[in-house]
C-alpha cells in the first residue's frame, strides 16, 4: 500500500535506479526520477524521502534542509560511502559487494536464499537439517539450543506457514530461519 504522505526523489536513472524508480512507482509511489539535478551530483543513485520532494530545490549539500526525511544510496567505495554519509544518507547500499555475498553463501550449497540484516543478523532458507526431521519447533529446541528462531516453514505442495511452536518440520521442508552466522551453521550441522 503507498504511502501517499511522502514523495520519493531517485536521482541517477543508471540500471539501479532505473530499477528502484519503476519498482516504487508499480507500488503506487510519488516518484520524481531524474538522471541528474545539476552538475555537481554524486555519479550514483540516491533516494531521498520526504513530505514534498521538489527537484528543483535539492542540491547534493542541502539534501536534509530540503524537508527530507531518510536518504538511501548507492555506494561504489568506502571513500564514497564517507562522502554520503557526510551529506546525511543514512542507508548506504553497495549493490556489488552485497550481491557478493548473497552469491558466496548461495553457491556453498547450505542455502536455499540468503538475506544479510542490519549487524551480524541474517535470514536463510534452508532445507530442514536431518537432525530436526520429525520434530516440531518446540520438541526440537531450536531457539534455545541454537539460538535461531525459525520464522516459517514451507513444505512441498503447501501453502507457507509461520513457525509456530507445535509446527512440525519435515524432510525437504524449506525453513525460514533468522539469526546470527554462526548460529545458523551450528543449526545447520546439528
Amino acid at each position: 500500500m503507498a504511502r501517499n504522505n511522502r514523495s520519493i526523489l531517485v536521482v541517477g536513472l543508471g540500471r539501479f535506479g532505473s530499477s528502484v524508480a519503476t519498482t516504487l512507482d508499480s507500488m503506487g509511489q510519488d516518484v520524481l526520477a531524474v538522471e541528474q539535478l545539476n552538475a555537481s551530483d554524486f555519479d550514483t543513485a540516491v533516494v531521498a524521502i520526504g513530505d514534498s520532494v521538489e527537484a528543483s530545490v535539492i542540491t547534493a549539500g542541502n539534501l536534509l534542509d530540503a524537508g527530507i526525511s531518510d536518504i538511501w544510496a548507492k555506494s561504489v567505495s568506502k571513500e564514497h560511502a564517507r562522502i554520503l554519509q557526510r551529506i546525511g544518507a543514512r542507508h548506504i547500499i553497495n549493490a556489488e559487494t552485497d550481491a557478493g555475498k548473497r552469491v558466496g553463501h548461495l553457491v556453498s550449497g547450505n542455502y536455499l536464499d540468503y538475506i544479510e540484516i542490519e549487524g551480524s543478523h541474517t535470514v536463510v532458507k534452508i532445507h530442514t537439517p536431518s537432525h530436526v526431521v520429525g520434530y516440531s519447533i518446540a520438541d526440537a529446541k531450536v531457539n534455545e539450543r541454537y539460538g535461531v528462531t525459525v520464522v516459517g516453514i514451507k513444505a512441498p505442495g503447501s501453502e507457507f506457514q509461520y513457525g509456530s511452536k507445535e509446527l512440525v518440520m519435515h524432510r525437504n521442508d524449506e525453513l525460514v530461519i533468522m539469526g546470527k552466522q554462526d548460529n545458523i551453521d551450528k543449526f545447520i550441522r546439528g
